[in-house]
C-alpha cells in the first residue's frame, strides 16, 4: 500500500512539472556595465505612445500565468550613420496592465499585489530604466533577430546588466528596437515573492522566478 501511495504522488508530481510553460532559461545576467556617454551625430525620441514592455509570469507547478504590459514613457535612441549604438528608456512602473484576468474576477486584486511590495514595490520605486551598454550586429535565423542588445535594467533599485537578442533598425528619422520573447530571473532584483528560492513553500503556492518580456520600442526626430 506504501508503495502505491508514493507511485501515486509521484505521478501527481511529475503531472504538475510537466503542466508548467514556464520557462527554463533566463538571459546572461551580470553587474552593471558602464554605459556610453559620447555624443553621437543624431539622438531619436521616444515616438509618442509607441513604445511598450509585454510579461507573462508563470506558477511554477501548474499551467497558470498571467500576461500583460508596462508602458515606456520617455527615452532617447542614439544613432550613427545607419546605426543605432545606445539608448535609454525609462518605465512607469504604475502602468502595470493585467490583460488576462477580467475585471470583475480579480484584475485590480492582481494588478494591486503586482504593485506592491511583494513584488515590484511601486510606491517607493516608481520607474524602473534601461539603459544600452552594446549593440552586437548578430543574425539569429531561428528568431529572426539582427543584433544582441546588452544593457543595464534597473528595476526595485537594483541595476543588473542583460544581454538579448532583438531586430535592430534605421530607416530615414525612425529607429526601431524589438525584443522577441526572453526571460529574466526576477530574484536578481530581489523580487522574492512565492519563490522557489524560499524553503518551505507549498508547490501549488509557488510563482515561478523566470518572467518572459518582450520590447517594442520606436523613436524618431
Amino acid at each position: 500500500m506504501k508503495n502505491i501511495k508514493n507511485l501515486f504522488v509521484g505521478a501527481i508530481a511529475v503531472s504538475l512539472v510537466a503542466c508548467s510553460s514556464a520557462p527554463e532559461e533566463t538571459v546572461e545576467t551580470t553587474e552593471a556595465q558602464e554605459v556610453r556617454t559620447e555624443v553621437t551625430n543624431k539622438t531619436l525620441e521616444l515616438a509618442a505612445n509607441d513604445a511598450e514592455i509585454g510579461w507573462v509570469g508563470f506558477k511554477t507547478y501548474s499551467g497558470d500565468k498571467h500576461n500583460g504590459t508596462l508602458d515606456v514613457t520617455t527615452g532617447k535612441v542614439f544613432v550613427e550613420g545607419d546605426k543605432v549604438v545606445g539608448g535609454k528608456f525609462e518605465i512607469d512602473m504604475n502602468t502595470i496592465v493585467n490583460l488576462d484576468v477580467p475585471e470583475d474576477k480579480g484584475n485590480a486584486k492582481l494588478v494591486g499585489h503586482l504593485s506592491s511590495a511583494d513584488f515590484f514595490d511601486v510606491a517607493n520605486h516608481p520607474t524602473a530604466m534601461f539603459e544600452i551598454t552594446e549593440i552586437t550586429m548578430e543574425d539569429n535565423a531561428e528568431l529572426g533577430t539582427n543584433s544582441v542588445i546588452a544593457g543595464n535594467l534597473t528595476l526595485r533599485g537594483e541595476v543588473k546588466n542583460i544581454s538579448f537578442p532583438a531586430t535592430v533598425s534605421v530607416s530615414g528619422e525612425m529607429a526601431t528596437i524589438m525584443a522577441p520573447e526572453f526571460s529574466i530571473d526576477r530574484k536578481q532584483w530581489g523580487v522574492m515573492f512565492g519563490s522557489t528560492g524560499i524553503e518551505g513553500l507549498a508547490k501549488d503556492k509557488l510563482i515561478d522566478d523566470n518572467i518572459l518580456l518582450t520590447l517594442d520600442v520606436k523613436a524618431a526626430m
